[in-house]
């Protein structure tokens, strides 16, 4: 059983730990030994003692005075229980080294081997990082060579949707030649390309890639991917060639009709020179095969066909004044202006703005006026909230320019 320690008013105390319990073992032997070294001491008979070595030199025909005899057992009794401090040595390292190896494992065994089981940690924790960065990188190559070829297979694909199709018979023979060999170059290409990306797989699906290796092989992918582009861009423009000339057809007539209705409603010389000039421009893009070009040239020509059928007036529906922007101490005076078509919608205008040279459609502007119409139109409306004279302008059909009331003095869109 583990004893019980007692205090002073023998009230009972706590368990000794394990530990505790061996120490106080160790420091009764010691003691139990000096006892017994002391009372060895004491029971030494100092006559008898001092007689028998007499005895002893008389035996070997010394004879030593009983003072002489006395001094030496002082002596020696003095010296019997002094500590020498043994030599240096490996021997009392190891005994030293033994005595503190409670200290030594305490506060520097165990702190050496934390801290070699942190670097240890560190650098076994620093290679898993390494690895599962290596084969994520190597699982990527492998993501990246199946897409090359997954892009091979569906630029052979287009190749053979293209020629199915066949090219346009009204096709100009160079947009033909062009289109021929454009695809013969893109599929010589990825045939090529199937050449080199199969190796480039097969070493790429292996496991256990280095880094060098994925290095490597992704160089070589790098290739592949130019090689690729260069193929794709060939087979992209034959199909823009078909593509274009799609587009132009269907222009072409669509502009005749436009400027057909134009001529037919058109009463300003203005109207006709503006049809004049878009046809112009039509004849020359058609002969260059420009298809955006004549994309922009049908805008224009719906956006007149839509001025010069158009018929609205234009009727004042408020005012305000502002600063010059770039001159001080001077107003400029605007009145709200819209346009109504016959049945009272309004008509949407292409206005530009006199501040920032932009151009936009709007419903509502505001016209630039001097000063003293500013006034009349607000004495107009606070004579009863209303604007009597609200009549700003208007535009017939068959024209393109409105008739004023009032000179045109600039626009803005926005207040």
């Amino acid at each position: 059983m583990i004893p019980i320690l007692h205090n002073e008013m023998n009230k009972p105390g706590r368990l000794l730990e394990p530990k505790e319990l061996l120490r106080v073992m160790d420091a009764a032997q010691v003691i139990q030994e000096r006892q017994a070294a002391l009372s060895e001491h004491e029971e030494l008979d100092r006559e008898g003692t001092i007689r028998e070595i007499q005895i002893m030199y008389e035996e070997l025909g010394d004879l030593v005075d009983t003072r002489v005899i006395e001094e030496a057992l002082d002596e020696y009794l003095a010296q019997r229980y002094a500590f020498v401090p043994p030599p240096p040595g490996f021997g009392k390292g190891l005994a030293l080294l033994y005595i503190r190896r409670g200290w030594v494992a305490k506060r520097v065994l165990l702190p050496a081997a934390g801290a070699a089981a942190l670097v240890w940690g560190g650098l076994a924790g620093v290679g898993m990082i390494q690895q599962r960065a290596l084969e994520a990188d190597a699982d990527r190559l492998r993501v990246e060579v199946a897409g090359l070829e997954a892009t091979r297979e569906s630029g052979l694909n287009e190749i053979e949707a293209l020629l199915s199709s066949g090219t346009p018979p009204d096709l100009p023979p160079a947009d033909v030649d062009a289109f021929t060999s454009g695809l013969a170059s893109a599929e010589r290409r990825l045939e090529e390309i199937a050449a080199t990306l199969a190796p480039l797989a097969d070493e790429a699906s292996r496991d256990g890639l280095t880094r060098d290796a994925i290095d490597e092989l992704r160089r070589r992918t790098t290739f592949v991917e130019s090689d690729l582009g260069a193929a794709r861009s060939e087979v992209s423009e034959a199909g823009a060639l078909v593509e274009r000339h799609a587009r132009l057809l269907a222009l072409e007539p669509e502009i005749a009709g436009l400027h057909a209705a134009v001529l037919a409603e058109a009463v300003e010389d203005l109207a006709l020179e503006r049809a004049a000039t878009l046809r112009r421009s039509t004849d020359a893009q058609l002969a260059a095969r420009d298809a955006d070009g004549l994309e922009e040239t049908a805008r224009s020509y719906r956006q007149l066909q839509r001025q010069v059928g158009a018929e609205y007036e234009i009727v004042i529906v408020g005012g305000f004044w502002r600063d010059h922007t770039e001159l001080p101490n001077v107003r400029n005076y605007y009145v709200r202006v819209q346009a109504h078509a016959p049945d009272g919608n309004r008509v949407p205008m292409v206005i530009r703005n006199e501040e920032y040279g932009i151009t936009s459609e709007v419903t509502e502007w505001a016209e630039r006026v001097p000063r003293e119409v500013y006034d009349r139109v607000r004495a107009d409306k606070q004579d009863n909230g209303i604007i009597d004279d609200d009549d700003f302008g208007f535009k017939r059909r068959g024209f393109v320019t409105a008739e004023r009331h009032y000179e045109d003095l600039g626009q803005i869109t926005d207040w």
